[in-house]
């Protein structure tokens, strides 16, 4: 029996999806944009822990968490792009090492398991965090000096995933780190 408040996770994936969205008809109005960046990442860092608190754990769950982070993440990288390319150009090299990294993981991960997915390690945790604060500082200073910070652990972070999706026959996408590495089981 599905109970109403097992959906709140759910909700709050699909609010952010909404909300990133809107990131565009907001893109010059910096207050608003802030907090609705701000209001994406609350959503991001609470679906999963309320899913898991809550025993509520789904599959469509996983898989809407999965693509409001695609969706948000997305939307924060156009933004940059689109509005704020004089801010971070000097640390386009690291951002592009990071999404080639990335896309190596994701194709091994697709030839291995037939299916793509993204590990939550705790560097991939603590990248998004630092995305949503360098975006944030951006957009409130209009200076990118953090984003070096962002593109070092994200760059880590990076390879540490790539690492363990090639050392793991199926790796979980709960893993870690690259010291909690565990079989997936079929």
């Amino acid at each position: 029996m599905i109970r109403s408040r097992d959906n709140i996770p759910n909700l709050l994936s699909l609010s952010r999806i909404a909300l990133s969205l809107s990131i565009f008809l907001v893109a010059h109005k910096s207050m608003l944009l802030f907090w609705i960046i701000v209001a994406c990442g609350i959503t991001d860092a609470l679906d999963g822990f309320l899913a898991r608190r809550m025993h509520c754990e789904s599959n469509i769950g996983a898989r809407l968490d999965s693509l409001g982070d695609l969706v948000f993440f997305s939307a924060l990288v156009f933004y940059v792009v689109r509005y704020r390319m004089d801010v971070i150009q000097q640390y386009m090299l690291g951002v592009y090492a990071i999404f080639f990294i990335k896309t190596i993981s994701l194709v091994i991960c697709t030839i291995k398991n037939h299916t793509t997915y993204s590990l939550h390690t705790f560097g991939n945790k603590l990248t998004g965090v630092l995305v949503v604060v360098a975006i944030c500082l951006i957009i409130l200073t209009g200076e990118g000096t953090f984003t070096a910070v962002l593109v070092v652990v994200g760059i880590l972070s990076a390879l540490e995933e790539l690492l363990i999706m090639s050392l793991q026959e199926h790796p979980d996408i709960n893993t870690r780190s690259i010291f909690q590495m565990r079989e997936r089981k079929s």
